[in-house]
């Protein structure tokens, strides 16, 4: 039997949406590997995320970082978690749509808050800030990114994830 080829699925959405837990847990149940692009760019520049945007700028690590998305767009049978901005920039949604499936992990601003707080130290852009800071920080980025975001072909929702066991609750 030949193995049949999947065309690449993007976890798209915000920080603390759960793209690293979900999609981890979506390529065991379908072992298939799982990538995570701010992971590869990490790797293959031998330096973190937040060095090269303190190094280089945030223009420079979009570039950076639209680089990598070309070089993984032609993978199969892949589960591929993109950075919370990566949608936002160049022609990255419409890229992504194109040569794969997109699900953007939708989540209220509440609950992006409380799971942002639980890493807030390992996020350099929200390390500082307070919980009210954060939630304001939070809805405004939301407002920007929520357009490219919601060009997706899949919208779930993501405010049941337990973070605890590693996946999608059933609230009934």
């Amino acid at each position: 039997l030949q193995k049949r080829r999947m065309k690449p699925i993007f976890l798209i959405g915000y920080m603390g949406s759960g793209k690293t837990t979900i999609g981890k847990d979506i390529a065991t149940d379908l072992k298939i590997p799982f990538l995570d692009l701010d992971q590869l760019i990490e790797e293959h520049y031998q330096k973190s995320i937040s060095q090269i945007f303190k190094e280089h700028g945030e223009s420079r690590f979009r570039e950076v970082e639209r680089n990598m998305l070309n070089k993984i767009s032609d993978y199969e049978n892949c589960i591929i978690s993109t950075g919370g901005g990566t949608p936002c920039f160049f022609d990255n949604m419409e890229q992504m749509n194109a040569v794969g499936q997109t699900i953007y992990l939708q989540c209220s601003v509440e609950t992006l808050v409380k799971r942002i707080i639980l890493s807030q130290n390992k996020r350099p852009i929200v390390a500082n800030k307070t919980r009210e800071e954060l939630e304001i920080f939070v809805t405004e980025h939301l407002v920007e990114r929520e357009p490219f975001y919601l060009q997706a072909q899949s919208i779930w929702q993501a405010d049941k994830l337990d973070l605890n066991r590693l996946h999608i609750t059933d609230n009934r």
